[in-house]
């Protein structure tokens, strides 16, 4: 089963991809084929009830200076996706 994972975190262009356990439970993830999203604590607010972010699609590679890629930043209610993982240091 594909899940869509959203994952809060540093920016992903500050990572160190040697050391960051949010690093690697993405790569995991996306190897096991799930989709994942990526998305800042500034980018969350909350309207009706509801949680938003300005989430990113994400893709990342194991490859030290090239380590990710972002898509369109897109508003997008949190309870769409299958798993949110707070990964904030």
């Amino acid at each position: 089963m594909k899940l869509k994972i959203a994952v809060q975190m540093d920016h992903i262009s500050t990572v160190s991809i040697a050391g960051d356990t949010s690093f690697a439970l993405s790569l995991e993830a996306q190897r096991r084929g799930h989709e994942l999203f990526h998305y800042t604590p500034d980018r969350l607010s909350l309207r009706d009830g509801k949680v938003f972010a300005r989430i990113e699609e994400m893709q990342v590679r194991d490859e030290k200076g090239s380590h990710y890629s972002l898509g369109e930043k897109v508003r997008t209610d949190l309870s769409e996706m299958d798993v949110v993982l707070l990964r904030q240091d």
